[in-house]
């Protein structure tokens, strides 16, 4: 009788948790960029860092957006075994699907009009350029995983936060890319036409908005504006991350809304109340969730 309680508490939840967390979950066309990521199996990284490397373990909060660091892998660890690449696909893709947005703003309205008060605000676009695959193979990563655990201030870490509502899990891929920053096209046509600034003073405009609004630092190339340094834009964990010593599902981190949903009847309703560890389930489960 408590068994069936609690399974139509599930499915009640579960009813309820799709539309709140479909709510919360990034819809398609709200963050190109993160989309394009997603397509291709990678989370993304946000703001963009340096912070992140593969072999790490990381602490992933439930909806796949946050990254706290539990413990790094050696770099003696990692030499010979990550593995990089170009992907010229990927540059394709990204190129076709043209310019993102950031949070720069830059109000051109007092050199269009002499006039503060009539403002012409316009935000910084910026596009991926020298796009870099990192990779470690899942044998090895296992072999880093085994030797992070073995230290305890890493296990202690690691077992403190597997039961903190969200998933410990190992980086094994990263996106690495340096960004070009431009204004759009018909912005710089009406600058070019109605306002007296020359190319390279618009350039000097754009670059100080930039680094006095973010934390990045812009270079320029053959009159281009570039981010000083390449950066890491999205992250993909090991398939499997880890689960409690009692638990029965596997974890994995959901790539939909109804993943996530799925994800929190397994571990928060279904697992504490099975007697017996068994896959099925959540085989069955991920099948749904694609």
């Amino acid at each position: 009788m408590r068994r069936m309680t609690m399974l139509a508490i599930a499915t009640a939840v579960t009813a309820l948790a799709v539309p709140a967390a479909a709510h919360y979950w990034p819809r398609p066309g709200d963050d190109p960029l993160g989309d394009t990521l997603r397509g291709y199996g990678l989370a993304p990284i946000t703001p963009p860092s340096n912070l992140m490397n593969v072999g790490s373990l990381y602490y992933v909060d439930a909806a796949v957006k946050d990254f706290k660091a539990i413990c790094h892998a050696e770099k003696a660890d990692l030499e010979g075994v990550v593995k990089f690449s170009r992907s010229w696909e990927m540059q394709q893709q990204l190129e076709r699907k043209g310019q993102f947005a950031t949070d720069v703003k830059v109000d051109f309205g007092w050199l269009l009009n002499g006039d503060v008060d009539n403002n012409y605000v316009q935000k910084v676009h910026f596009s991926l350029t020298d796009i870099v695959l990192e990779e470690i193979p899942l044998g090895p990563n296992w072999l880093i995983f085994a030797k992070l655990m073995e230290k305890p201030e890493c296990n202690n870490a690691a077992m403190q936060y597997i039961n903190a509502g969200g998933y410990v899990c190992q980086g094994q891929k990263i996106l690495q890319a340096t960004a070009e920053f431009k204004l759009d096209r018909d912005v710089q046509n009406k600058l070019a036409t109605g306002a007296k600034v020359t190319a390279d003073e618009l350039k000097d405009i754009v670059k100080r908005a930039i680094e006095t609004q973010s934390d990045q630092s812009v270079v320029e190339q053959s009159g281009r504006l570039f981010s000083g340094s390449a950066l890491k834009y999205g992250v993909s964990m090991n398939p499997i991350c880890m689960a409690p010593p009692n638990g029965r599902f596997q974890r994995v981190l959901p790539r939909t809304v109804l993943g996530r949903v799925v994800n929190f009847v397994l571990f928060s309703i279904l697992e504490p109340i099975l007697p017996a560890k068994d896959e099925r389930p959540a085989q069955v489960a991920r099948a749904i969730a694609g």
